[in-house]
């Protein structure tokens, strides 16, 4: 027997089409996909080649759009309008897909926008299992095995998208939408059944329907400026390379290595010689004598012309080639086993199958190590270059590549991209740009629309105010209550100290004892996020030490700087200690918004495992809240604005705590900044996911810019117009000048207070 198959027909007339609708009308379903050409959806060679629609397991239609063998190929936009109209907008149709963003995103393009209930497949296996693989063809092979490997086995498989024949591309199709349909009701009753489907229908769908028009709308590329980081960074490149070649351990490791180079090339020409004058020697063969000699006077020339300096052929100039700062085993002979190299010490060894070899490590976590002991300048001016060349592919060069017909960069926000529920971000990923403070160009590439600023919302500590609150710190919860600085409320709490009369010799630069005060902070920090992350004394006290200014913290040391934490804090161990135990007996670690963190590790014998087992079950109820929080507030906040109830704030990006939104000019004022934060600080879990926080207020910060370089903090009384019309250089201006005169005439009013001291903008 073979493999079952989906009943599918490609419609040829309206009058099929309209079967079609009236099926899906029918059955309450529409299991939707979009087959296209392949090329990114915002770029102008981009259309649709079919839709497939399952209306009931085994059965679906197929609509062919702009397809070569399409008979709808000269009306198919109006063809699709009308199934968009009749289906898609249709709120008594269930719509179900697999990726939805994705189709969803197409359908956009031509002006249909979905109403009712939309559900995505491979969300609803995220929600019920968030390990690795969420594919379509990998579920099937697991949950619906005879269908197993469809997609290897029809008419064009192996050609192109936009060359694929009609009837093949159908039949793939087709399954598609079979499969997810079948797959997601099967999801959607163990979502039932397992007490998730409250987070999938609350959190995960919005969350996918907001990123969906987030994706849709895109970032805005200043081409001028982008155009000057093309030619800036490759000169920042070799500058920074030429200094690394400089070097004089790296100039005198490089002769080595050419030498041995040379030397091996001779050798082994030498060695060819040896072996023409055997032949020579032993053959009385005239023609093969002859040929031999031939041969070594070509070698001897050839040693010859290589000992004068002259590399002709591609391997003879490979001879000479410099470094390659790319290269592990170059790294690992320069750095560590080389005589006329660094000679630093090991200080971890690469793996194969979890196993160490016998060669050392050269990565980029080795060489943050090495950087805290380096005096060479080395390290420092590797790591520069390292950095300078990652920012270019991925973000100079990577923009190029991406940035499609429209002007417009478009990140994918995956909601399955991390086991904690945290967003992940591709093409570009914008949750890894650099920050202002490390490199301001890249983010400066990012401007909002046309007639728009950037208002960006930051959660402020938002991962140790969830701690706060899973643990019920007492002495945490009351920091944030009296709007302390957290960690530096922890440093007073270590050295007995009272946080108010500290405090200001903590924001005076000039005050004697203000540099203690920073570096307590600094350690105090260090530690409470050793506690959240679960880190370790041994590697609390690398965070702690900075070799190169004498500081040198012990993993004993460290390890009483957390028991004082733990004694001054003892909530915090409590919830920790609670977290281990409960991970040990199931295997399992809960989040606040009813997510399930599984690590089945724990029950293993891989310690390695069992301690990042343990470190998630610590990690993950902070992190994953925080994550969902931002989340969820960015749904509220979209829904108030479709009622009317809030501005026109378009949000554009998210970045794990931050929100950015394009937002007109005139409606950067108070009353935003309260309504945003008063939403946000304590938004209504309750009636969607049966918790809620009162003990502790999220907050908020909320910076401004034209770009996302440009992060200036909120001023009261300014007219955004003025930024959005400013022309010339902003650093060092009088109009920097007077929004810094703003800026410090209401940075000491809590938000909270907006209402009351600013009543004029609320009326």
């Amino acid at each position: 027997m073979g493999k079952p198959k989906t009943k599918y027909h490609i419609l040829e007339n309206e009058q099929q089409l309209d079967m079609l609708i009236d099926a899906c009308k029918k059955t309450g379903y529409a299991s939707v996909d979009f087959e296209t050409t392949g090329n990114r959806i915002y770029n102008n060679d981009f259309y649709p080649t079919i839709l497939g629609v399952c209306f009931e397991p085994g059965r679906a239609g197929v609509i062919p759009l702009g397809h070569f063998d399409s008979k709808f190929k000269k009306s198919w936009k109006t063809k699709l309008q009308k199934f968009g109209e009749e289906v898609i907008a249709n709120e008594s149709i269930v719509k179900v897909a697999w990726n939805a963003k994705f189709d969803m995103q197409v359908f956009h393009k031509y002006g249909i926008f979905h109403k009712g209930r939309l559900f995505d497949g491979m969300l609803a296996k995220y929600v019920l299992d968030e390990a690795k693989p969420n594919d379509l063809k990998s579920m099937v092979r697991r949950f619906l095995p005879k269908f197993g490997d469809y997609e290897e086995d029809y008419e064009g498989c192996n050609l192109p998208w936009d060359q694929k024949p009609l009837l093949g591309l159908s039949q793939y199709c087709a399954i598609d939408t079979d499969m997810c349909l079948r797959l997601f009701l099967f999801f959607e009753k163990k979502m039932m059944d397992k007490k998730f489907y409250h987070l999938f229908r609350n959190l995960i769908m919005p969350a996918s329907n907001l990123l969906t028009k987030v994706e849709t709308r895109g970032q805005r590329l200043d081409k001028e400026w982008h155009g000057k980081l093309m030619e800036e960074y490759p000169r920042r490149i070799l500058e920074a390379e030429t200094k690394v070649r400089a070097l004089k351990k790296v100039k005198r490791f490089e002769k080595s290595l050419i030498q041995r180079r040379l030397d091996k090339a001779i050798s082994k020409i030498e060695e060819e010689i040896r072996e023409s004058k055997k032949v020579i020697k032993t053959s009385d063969d005239s023609r093969k004598i002859a040929s031999a000699e031939r041969s070594i006077k070509n070698r001897e020339e050839k040693i010859a012309r290589l000992m004068a300096g002259e590399f002709n052929t591609k391997s003879e100039k490979a001879i000479i080639e410099p470094i390659n700062f790319g290269s592990a085993s170059q790294m690992t002979q320069l750095l560590f086993t080389d005589p006329k190299g660094f000679k630093f010490p090991v200080v971890k060894y690469t793996q194969k199958d979890k196993r160490d070899t016998d060669n050392p490590s050269s990565s980029e976590a080795v060489l943050l190590e090495l950087q805290k002991t380096d005096k060479t300048g080395f390290i420092d001016t590797l790591l520069e270059l390292r950095g300078l060349k990652q920012i270019n592919n991925m973000f100079v060069k990577g923009f190029a590549n991406l940035v499609q017909d429209d002007g417009r960069l478009h990140p994918k926000f995956n909601i399955h991209g991390t086991r904690t529920g945290r967003l992940s971000s591709a093409d570009p990923n914008s949750q890894q740009l650099p920050r202002v403070a490390t490199d301001p160009t890249i983010r400066r590439c990012l401007v909002a629309s046309p007639g728009r600023l950037y208002l960006m919302m930051d959660y402020s500590q938002c991962e140790l105010r969830l701690m706060a609150h899973l643990s019920k710190c007492k002495g945490l919860l009351e920091a944030f209550a009296k709007g302390w600085d957290p960690h530096l409320s922890v440093a007073c709490k270590k050295y007995g100290v009272n946080y108010d009369d500290i405090y200001p010799i903590y924001k005076d630069e000039q005050h004697p004892d203000y540099t203690t005060w920073k570096i307590r902070r600094k350690q105090a920090k260090h530690i409470v996020f050793g506690c959240i992350y679960h880190i370790g004394a041994a590697k609390l006290a690398e965070e702690l030490s900075d070799p190169k200014t004498g500081l040198v913290v012990t993993p004993k040391e460290s390890q009483g700087f957390l028991d004082d934490f733990f004694k001054d804090f003892p909530e915090v161990k409590k919830f920790m200690d609670n977290q281990m135990r409960y991970i040990h007996k199931h295997g399992y670690i809960k989040t606040l918004f009813g997510r399930k963190r599984r690590c089945p590790e724990i029950f293993g014998d891989n310690q390695m495992q069992i301690v990042a087992a343990e470190n998630a079950a610590i990690n993950t109820p902070s992190q994953s809240a925080a994550s969902d929080m931002a989340l969820f507030t960015s749904i509220l906040i979209d829904e108030l604005i479709q009622k009317g109830e809030f501005p026109d704030l378009q949000e554009v990006g998210t970045v794990h705590d931050s929100i950015y939104f394009d937002t007109l000019p005139q409606d950067i004022n108070p009353k935003t900044v309260y309504q945003l934060w008063d939403m946000a600080r304590n938004p209504s879990t309750k009636e969607w996911f049966g918790f809620q926080i009162d003990d502790i207020d999220m907050s908020m910060d909320f910076e401004v810019g034209r770009s996302q370089g440009e992060e200036l903090p909120f001023a009261v009384g300014y007219d955004y117009n003025r930024l959005l019309n400013f022309k010339g250089e902003w650093k060092g201006s009088k109009e920097e000048e007077y929004y810094f005169s703003l800026v410090n005439k209401c940075k000491s009013v809590d938000i909270k207070d907006y209402p009351k001291v600013y009543p004029e903008y609320f009326k």
